[in-house]
């Protein structure tokens, strides 16, 4: 199986053109953790099909961390209403 940064190399043959430096820095600078082999993969050296379920892996981590912060954003705005309230009554 070909990693990515060959994929890259064999895409930059076909179109006869240098590979973008942010590509190249991409590839080398950019790690995905595998929690099977418990080391960090650069995204270069990772098979395509790999960093495709990496990518889907992360968003459904996204996805539960936004519906988490959004029921943390709630339960804040209830006790700061709660709070709102008990002042009210203090001052009135």
């Amino acid at each position: 199986m070909a990693t990515l940064k060959q994929l890259v190399q064999i895409q930059s043959a076909i179109d006869k053109r240098a590979i973008a430096k942010d590509t190249l820095e991409t590839l080398e600078n950019n790690f995905y953790y595998s929690k099977s082999k418990k080391i960090n993969i650069k995204f270069g050296d990772m098979h395509i099909d790999h960093f495709l379920r990496s990518l889907n892996l992360d968003t459904e981590k996204k996805d539960t961390r936004d519906l988490e912060t959004a029921r943390l954003i709630l339960k804040q705005k209830k006790t700061l209403k709660k709070i709102e309230r008990l002042l009210d009554e203090l001052e009135g």
